[in-house]
């Protein structure tokens, strides 16, 4: 592993450094530093998908550089009150464009970019070689999407469907073995989440997917469900029939899943007889809810792999646009949950905006020599969230003043410009190593300071950077604290108000469904919007000391998980015809319920699970009785936390 680590580690720094050299000999030594934040940014991007609409996130990266640039420019040029403003504008703009309501932001290489660009202006006649740069730039982060990215559900995604297939394997042997040696539930739905980020970035024109998502989407809720199951407290209780089915069955997924997207492979799914089974539970009155549960996560996974298997490899990719795109969070939408003005997005943006106007009216009006380093302050420790601000600045001047004091005891001792330039790129390098805010910190200092100073005096840099430091904190601690503040509370508080709408419209679309409007993509987007609402939320519970906040969130996560099986169930089977109007009145007991109790639904609904002859149905009814209970313990640990906070 550490093996591993200082490979890639290595690899990483070397193309870094070869880039940035290359940059440099094409567009000249005054644009280095856009090569600096354009590798930043290429390599910060990565974790996220941007092809599913390359023209329009290349023209929105390119619109993004070419403003950075062009404002830089007009402030250096202008007087003082419009450089502000002009500052203002443009610092607002690309901290709102980069900064999401349900995504972790990535304003900061565009950030950096603007401060260097500030610090070093051109002449005008060096202007359009710098816009050239910016524009390159701008292409090269699109380049690299294209090539790392665009089969990324195909590449990684692959890889994580058949790591949650292992680890759900070797639950089912500890299950047969009666061992502890399985993974973590948590490990495994955060692989989940992983997944179905893939799968969300991937969407064309935010909405549509492609045949192979949507069925990856699909197979992701049939492990998940059955990995629900096998972590229940009482899976001793599981049909030991029914496990060795499933462990046959989680075999041949993984092998359908790796089957390499070019490859002319067929699979056979023989090794399993699902048809078998289910008249065996049939046969045996399979009536208590946790092998019914069991079985339709097995019966949704056999579905999803016999359609990856029929589906033409040319087909992959067709994205099928049927019916009408619905704006499931239109602008009119997310005003039942966030006021503009109230958002992530609005809130940071200003605040950004504000700091770093003040900061510059301090550089340009006591002409501080080294007070981009009060611009580099603030945008480090002014972040959307004001807890994660708060534990930054904890940690900011400290770590300064180490970085400060080593950098200038080795410079005290080698004082050749090689032996110095040296000590720099070793720092840059050793950065790679450390993930922490404090430690980062202490590496960015010396690597900054040391790069000043490299072939002059450390001692005046090095006070004046640590006295730049100091009163970009005190800005930010302010601006974080008092300036369109937004904190865990409210982010939590808004989190959830989504997260309900969302259940609601699931709700509403289970209802069009048995109206016979069916519009699958719709749910489809509503329930991997969900999935993202819960990365966000975890995040969130990183830093929140609220107990019953992640139960919330678990209880969230297999409710909505049980409605979009439901209703997938229903479009795919069918109801039994038989059955058909019970398992309609039943389905609107369910779309109809309020906060109320609970104990005679779910006895007559019990009650038809064992009066039913057919199999299917049974698993339709035991999915309402489970959704239902899965609303009443949501309804407990709301309270709860209301009267914890009372």
């Amino acid at each position: 592993m550490i093996k591993k680590t200082i490979i890639t580690n290595t690899i990483t720094y070397i193309i870094v450094m070869f880039f940035v050299i290359t940059f440099k000999s094409i567009f000249g030594n005054e644009n280095t530093l856009i090569g600096v934040t354009t590798i930043t940014a290429t390599l910060m991007f990565l974790e996220r998908d941007f092809t599913g609409s390359p023209l329009k996130n290349t023209l929105k990266f390119i619109g993004v550089n070419l403003l950075i640039g062009l404002g830089a420019s007009l402030i250096v040029i202008s007087n003082i009150w419009l450089g502000l403003l002009i500052n203002f504008i443009v610092v607002f703009i690309f901290s709102y464009i980069f900064t999401y309501n349900l995504r972790q932001p990535l304003y900061v290489p565009f950030g950096l970019q603007y401060i260097f660009l500030l610090a070093t202006p051109v002449p005008l006649d060096r202007l359009g070689i710098r816009l050239l740069a910016l524009i390159f730039g701008a292409l090269i982060i699109m380049l690299v999407q294209l090539l790392v990215n665009k089969n990324k559900l195909a590449t990684s995604g692959n890889k994580i469907l058949v790591d949650i297939c292992e680890s759900i394997e070797n639950k089912v042997c500890c299950i047969k073995d009666k061992s502890n040696n399985y993974d973590s539930i948590n490990s495994i739905s955060s692989s989940i989440d992983e997944f179905r980020t893939i799968v969300y970035d991937k969407r064309e024109s935010d909405y549509y997917l492609t045949k192979e998502a949507k069925i990856k989407l699909n197979m992701s809720v049939a492990l998940e469900c059955i990995n629900t199951i096998l972590y229940s407290e009482n899976n001793k209780s599981i049909n030991l029939i029914i496990v060795d089915t499933l462990e046959e069955l989680l075999k041949v997924a993984k092998e359908v899943i790796s089957i390499n997207s070019k490859e002319n492979k067929i699979i056979q799914l023989n090794s399993y007889d699902m048809k078998k089974l289910l008249n065996y539970c049939q046969e045996h009155e399979i009536n208590d809810l946790l092998n019914l549960q069991l079985l339709e996560g097995m019966i949704y996974l056999d579905d999803t792999l016999k359609e990856l298997t029929k589906l033409d490899r040319k087909q992959y990719k067709v994205v099928n646009k049927i019916g009408n795109k619905v704006e499931v969070y239109s602008k009119k939408n997310i005003k039942t949950f966030f006021k503009e003005t109230d958002s992530p997005k609005y809130c940071y943006a200003m605040r950004m905006a504000i700091t770093m106007t003040i900061g510059l009216f301090l550089i340009e009006y006591f002409k501080l020599s080294e007070g981009r380093w009060i611009l580099f302050t603030i945008l480090s420790l002014t972040t959307p969230l004001y807890e994660i601000s708060k534990h930054k600045i904890r940690y900011r001047l400290g770590s300064t003043l180490i970085g400060a004091v080593i950098i200038t005891i080795l410079f005290s001792i080698f004082k050749t410009e090689d032996s110095r330039l040296l000590i720099v790129m070793l720092s840059g390098y050793l950065q790679g190593y450390v993930n922490e805010y404090k430690h980062k910190t202490i590496f960015v200092t010396i690597s900054a300071i040391g790069s000043a100073a490299i072939i002059g005096s450390i001692q005046a840099l090095t006070i004046e950077r640590v006295a730049m430091v100091a009163i970009g904190t005190i800005v930010a601690i302010i601006a974080n604290k008092y300036l369109f503040p937004y904190n865990l509370e409210k982010s939590n508080y808004q989190l959830s108000k989504i997260y309900d709408v969302s259940i609601k419209k699931m709700l509403n679309e289970l209802r069009s469904l048995l109206e016979g409007k069916n519009n699958p993509e719709v749910i489809k987007n509503l329930f991997v919007t969900t999935s993202i609402i819960e990365s966000k939320a975890r995040i969130n519970r990183q830093i929140d000391e609220d107990k019953n906040y992640i139960s919330i969130v678990n209880e969230r996560r297999c409710l909505v998980s049980n409605i979009y099986e439901l209703y997938m169930w229903i479009y795919r089977e069918s109801i039994n015809f038989e059955d058909r109007d019970k398992t309609i009145k039943y389905i609107k007991l369910l779309i109809e319920y309020r906060d109320c109790d609970i104990t005679n639904k779910v006895k007559t609904l019990e009650k038809g699970i064992k009066e039913s002859k057919n199999i299917k149905t049974k698993i339709i009814i035991s999915t309402i009785v489970v959704i239902f209970k899965e609303f009443e313990r949501l309804n407990e640990l709301v309270k709860l936390k209301e009267e914890a906070q009372i």
